[in-house]
C-alpha cells in the first residue's frame, strides 16, 4: 500500500501551461518528524511507481519538475541522490521528458548540491534583486545570505543554467534602475544561458504590483544590451 507520504511527495500528473504534461516531485515537504524530509529512498521509490504507471498507461509525458515545499528542494540533504535517480528514471521510461528544477533559494554550498545541477535538463534558480535587503523583502530570507547565493550561482558549472525573475512593484520594487543596474551585474558574474523574467499577472495585495509591459521590454533589453544572454518574458 502506497504511503500517504509518498503520495503527497508525487503530484500529477497535469498540464503545465510552460511545459504541457507535468509530474511534480517535492522532496521538502513536511513529514511527521520535526526537522526532517522524507528519505531519498522514500521520494526516488514514489517518482518510479508513478513513472512505470504512466508509462504502462502510454502516457505522454513532457517534464518532471521538482520544486520545493516547506523549504527549496536543494536544501534537501540528499538533493544529489534525488537529482541523479530522478535522471537515471526518466532516461528509463521517458527519455524525451525534460528533467526540471525550480529553486527559489538554492543552497549551492556544497559542490555536490552544484554538481546535483548538471542532471537538469533545466535548473531554473530564481534571482530577482540587485541587493541583499529587497532580496530579504522578496522572499523573507535573511539578507545576509544574498552575497553567498550570488556567489554560488556563479560557481555552477552546467551551461544549461536558467535564471528566472519576477519583477514586482509598490512596497517592494525590483523594477528599479539602481536595482536593475545592480542585478544585471551578478547575470554577468553568474552567465546562465537563458534568463527569463515575469511580473504578476495582478496585484497580490494593495502593496505590491505587476510592472508595465514598457518597463518589462526595457529591462529584457539592457539585459541583452550588456551581457549578451537571451531573455524570454512572460
Amino acid at each position: 500500500m502506497i504511503s500517504q507520504l509518498q503520495v503527497d511527495v508525487v503530484r500529477g500528473p497535469e498540464e503545465h501551461p510552460r511545459y504541457g504534461k507535468t509530474l511534480t516531485v517535492v522532496p521538502t515537504i513536511e513529514t511527521s518528524r520535526a526537522n526532517r524530509f522524507p528519505s531519498q529512498a522514500v521520494i526516488v521509490t514514489a517518482a518510479a511507481r508513478k513513472l512505470i504507471e504512466l508509462s504502462r498507461e502510454g502516457y505522454r509525458l513532457h517534464a518532471l519538475v521538482v520544486e520545493g515545499g516547506d523549504y527549496d528542494p536543494t536544501h534537501h540533504p540528499e538533493f544529489h541522490e534525488i537529482s541523479q535517480n530522478l535522471r537515471e528514471l526518466l532516461n528509463k521510461h521517458f527519455p524525451k521528458a525534460k528533467l526540471t528544477l525550480h529553486s527559489d533559494i538554492p543552497e549551492l554550498e556544497e559542490a555536490r548540491n552544484r554538481h546535483a545541477l548538471t542532471f537538469f535538463d533545466k535548473p531554473i534558480l530564481r534571482l530577482e534583486a540587485g541587493f541583499g535587503k529587497t532580496f530579504a523583502a522578496l522572499s523573507g530570507a535573511d539578507p545576509k545570505l544574498f552575497k553567498d547565493v550570488v556567489e554560488n550561482m556563479g560557481r555552477v558549472e552546467t551551461e544549461k543554467l536558467i535564471v528566472q525573475a519576477n519583477f514586482v512593484r509598490g512596497n517592494v520594487d525590483n523594477s528599479k534602475d539602481n536595482e536593475v543596474k545592480a542585478w544585471i551585474k551578478h547575470l554577468a558574474e553568474i552567465k546562465p544561458c537563458i534568463v527569463q523574467l515575469t511580473t504578476e499577472s495582478s496585484a497580490k495585495d494593495k502593496g505590491q504590483k505587476p510592472i508595465t509591459k514598457t518597463r518589462m521590454t526595457q529591462i529584457a533589453e539592457l539585459v541583452t544590451e550588456k551581457t549578451g544572454i537571451p531573455v524570454e518574458v512572460s
